[in-house]
């Protein structure tokens, strides 16, 4: 793994005005829900206009209320990750999608409440350990390639202490993240293989290092 991803969050309240499907002409509707739709499509606009492939971005939570099929929805609910490897691209995605939430709501006559929930800092994963890891796929006769992880993991937070990179294995279909999610036996036992052999290298250097440099005066 090279690189990790970080996310940002965005959750937007939008406040409408509700009514009777039958007796709310079109030209007096506020719908909370017309809002979120253009909102929505705003943010799969931003994120491919940035010119990276690795933005990404999807509105994850669209709740409406109250949620009758007769009833011009008076609230809605959005919850936005957007994600990027390169911070410059990702940040500024993340505020062509607050401007567009404030223009569309505005123009729909639509209160808004946007709050950005998190904003983290990618992880550049440590070349050496990468180079480690590949150097021991090689010598296994194991087949590897060099990733980029878009998802969370705890490790985007542990570069910020230590060297870090991350080891995947393959799923069935490229499918992850899901309840049909599988790896068979096999691929774990090459994951573990790898992990254990990567371990004990660095634990081997550790020790050189150590007896090098002598006794302690």
């Amino acid at each position: 793994m090279e690189k990790i991803a970080a996310p940002s969050s965005l959750r937007l309240r939008l406040t409408g005005v509700g009514g009777h499907a039958g007796a709310v002409l079109m030209p007096e509707r506020h719908d909370a829900l017309l809002a979120g739709a253009e909102i929505a499509l705003a943010v799969e606009k931003a994120a491919l206009s940035t010119g990276s492939a690795d933005t990404v971005a999807t509105t994850g939570v669209f709740r409406i209320e109250p949620g009758a099929v007769n009833s011009v929805p008076c609230r809605a609910l959005l919850e936005i990750d957007l994600r990027d490897t390169n911070p410059v691209t990702r940040d500024a995605a993340l505020g062509e999608i607050e401007r567009a939430a404030k223009s569309i709501c505005e123009k729909r006559g639509i209160g808004l409440n946007l709050e950005r929930v998190n904003v983290d800092v990618p992880a550049q994963c440590e070349p050496g350990l990468v180079e480690l890891v590949s150097s021991v796929c090689q010598d296994l006769d194991i087949s590897s390639q060099k990733m980029i992880s878009r998802a969370y993991h705890d490790t985007l937070f542990m570069a910020r202490l230590c060297p870090v990179t991350m080891i995947f294995i393959p799923c069935r279909g490229g499918v992850s993240h899901r309840p049909d999610e599988y790896s068979s036996p096999e691929q774990i036992q090459k994951g573990v293989l790898v992990l254990a052999e990567t371990l004990r290298r660095l634990a081997s250097k550790k020790r050189e290092a150590g007896l090098s440099s002598g006794p302690p005066l």
